[in-house]
């Protein structure tokens, strides 16, 4: 088992994602076990694990504070730039 063991290269695989290469950063979140508990139940139930589920949530709430999600309508259009009439948001 030891000539085994000397032989393999423990890794965690990365997560291969679309829009900007590989997740191979951690960040260290301190929780209750109740509060862990809760989210890894809400993962399950939409079919994630506890990290995609965590990196999905905190993904759209990102996107929410910083890009406008507001609809077109919203916006006035100039040849040189675009705004956002809710937020204030210069888009182009």
């Amino acid at each position: 088992m030891d000539k085994v063991a000397e032989n393999l290269n423990p890794t965690v695989k990365t997560i291969s994602k679309d829009d900007d290469g590989p997740a191979d950063k951690q960040v260290l979140i301190r929780t209750t076990d109740t509060e862990r508990n809760k989210w890894k139940l809400a993962a399950e139930k939409e079919g994630l694990n506890l990290s995609q589920f965590i990196r999905e949530t905190l993904n759209a709430r990102a996107r929410e504070l910083l890009e406008c999600t507001h609809p077109v309508s919203h916006r006035r259009y100039y040849p040189w730039s675009e705004f956002c009439l809710k937020c204030d948001t210069r888009l182009r």
